[in-house]
């Protein structure tokens, strides 16, 4: 889980600094070649949802169980789901943000 997120992070590294810049104040005419890590979005972004996959086929598909450790399989659901969904927010939020910004 922890792959996924930080691959959706990575996906999410080329909107990431105008937004940041834009919420700081900076003019949108100084952000137009910022988008040098725009290549990464789509492998990064494939590589998340593998990750995101793979979790959820080990924890409600596979005759296998996930061991767990010291944490329990439902604590590990709900990881799962609020770490799911952070994924599809990181990788949704460069095509949702144009819009919004409209």
């Amino acid at each position: 889980m922890g792959a996924a997120f930080l691959s959706a992070l990575a996906a999410g590294l080329c909107c990431a600094a105008p937004l940041v810049y834009l919420l700081f104040g900076v003019s949108a005419a100084a952000l137009s070649g910022l988008n040098g890590l725009a290549w990464l979005q789509l492998p990064m972004g494939l590589i998340a949802l593998t990750c995101l996959g793979v979790v959820f086929f080990r924890l409600y598909i596979s005759k296998r169980p996930l061991c767990a450790g010291r944490v329990s399989r439902p604590w590990l659901v709900i990881g799962f789901w609020l770490v799911a969904l952070w994924v599809l927010a990181l990788l949704s939020y460069p095509f949702i943000l144009p819009w919004l910004l409209e």
